[in-house]
């Protein structure tokens, strides 16, 4: 077999994948980059931009009429308003997470992400838990009961940051949108939102954008770059690749915040963090097996 017969060992659909879940996970250095800036001026140079440039990005790609059936529903509009609500809650938690050294409580939020929407799919959508899972989720909570326990108080930034994304994945199940064209849509109706409080901040004197040099404005551009192209790498994925491997993908971006916390932030990892996070880790590990188990069962069935 010549060489350029030989199957490629990564196709494009894994490595989009692990470009997407890798962006995300070190995301958290881009936010420390733009820390001379309050969050909420950080929030919202991401929203603006993004808008930018997937309005850019549609007309690239040829997504005007998967945008015009968005657009001409008004319950739809509603629906994504209400997303676009939640996940700019998602985002400013994670802003200021990082910029407050707590980017590793921001990291156990991803982690514990896909069983609080194992939850929500049981409230909303009738989806049957079996014991397995109810396991996981148990498991979990107690590892979330541990820090409530050691610190007196609930991991809220964690438990935010999973809650809201994961009634953002609520939402969006009932407007299965295009990827681009749903990102845009969101920006834009709360870009009004995004524009008043920087023409407020600026009437205050306290917008960093423009004040504070060219190359810190171009980082502020760039936010729009880096929410949108993971998105974009993502979608590839999805459509290229299994599912259930790309599930398992998805804990690349908490490990690397992780990392990008304790190694790079120093974050202390505490023994309540070891505990907390070694429960959360072994939920997660049994939730994955009975992911495989269930994969490997319905591909003999079929």
């Amino acid at each position: 077999m010549s060489s350029q017969d030989k199957p490629a060992l990564i196709g494009a659909g894994p490595l989009a994948g692990l470009g997407a879940f890798t962006i995300w996970g070190i995301f958290g250095l881009y936010f420390k980059m733009v820390s001379f800036a309050v969050p909420l001026e950080i929030l919202s140079h991401r929203i603006i931009w993004s808008a930018v440039l997937t309005f850019a990005m549609i007309f690239a790609l040829g997504r005007r009429k998967q945008l015009w059936v968005l657009i001409s529903s008004a319950k739809t509009i509603g629906l994504l308003f209400l997303s676009s609500l939640l996940v700019a809650g998602n985002w400013v938690i994670y802003i200021w997470a990082v910029n407050t050294g707590n980017a590793l409580e921001a990291s156990l939020g991803y982690y514990i992400m896909p069983l609080i929407m194992l939850i929500l799919a049981r409230i909303f959508f009738a989806e049957k838990l079996n014991r397995v899972q109810i396991l996981s989720v148990g498991i979990c909570a107690l590892g979330v009961l541990n820090l409530l326990v050691s610190y007196g108080h609930l991991p809220w930034i964690a438990l935010s940051l999973s809650s809201l994304f994961g009634f953002y994945g609520v939402i969006r199940k009932f407007v299965p949108a295009d990827p681009i064209a749903g990102l845009f849509v969101e920006c834009v109706l709360i870009t009004p939102i995004a524009l008043g409080y920087m023409f407020w901040l600026a009437a205050q004197g306290e917008m960093a954008f423009g004040h504070t040099g060219m190359t810190n404005d171009l980082l502020f551009i760039g936010l729009g770059v880096c929410t949108t192209i993971p998105l974009v790498l993502f979608a590839y994925a999805a459509r290229n690749m299994k599912f259930s491997v790309l599930g398992l993908m998805q804990y690349l971006n908490p490990t690397l915040q992780f990392i990008v916390a304790v190694l790079v932030f120093g974050e202390t990892f505490t023994s309540a963090h070891m505990v907390t996070y070694g429960l959360v880790w072994f939920g997660l590990g049994i939730f994955t097996w009975d992911n495989l188990r269930t994969v490997r069962k319905n591909r003999r069935n079929s």
